[in-house]
């Protein structure tokens, strides 16, 4: 277990983004309701962002036929 409190308020920014350096986790649980965000300390979560844009994005291009090879 941590030794930090994850609600501490100072973790979170406009009271949804969660960014806290000390907590290794890349994801942890919302403040609120249900589901998972993304520590926004990590540069991985960045790249885990940037992945779950681009990659179904690009699905739909290419089978909208927007996008041909």
């Amino acid at each position: 277990m941590n030794d930090f409190d994850r609600n501490n308020h100072e973790y979170w920014k406009w009271g949804i983004f969660y960014n806290n350096p000390n907590d290794s986790s890349i994801w942890v649980p919302k403040r609120t309701g249900l589901g998972w965000t993304l520590n926004f300390a990590h540069p991985i979560s960045y790249l885990l962002l940037a992945l779950l844009v681009i990659v179904p994005l690009f699905i739909g291009l290419v089978s909208g036929g927007l996008l041909k090879f």
